[in-house]
């Protein structure tokens, strides 16, 4: 167990890190389509303000 290589070992903490938010951001739940929403709108209104101040 002592002759494993620390390159070895941060890759694969790497890779299940990588792992754990794909499986977290691949799932679709009703909670985070209500938080995209205000970010969308945001991010429409921001872009009229600045179409406006030109």
């Amino acid at each position: 167990m002592n002759n494993i290589s620390d390159k070895l070992v941060m890759t694969i903490i790497l890779i299940t890190i990588l792992f754990v938010f794909g499986l977290i951001f691949s799932v679709k739940s009703p909670e985070r389509k209500v938080i995209d929403s205000p970010i969308m709108w945001k991010d429409d209104y921001s872009n009229i303000s600045i179409f406006k101040e030109q």
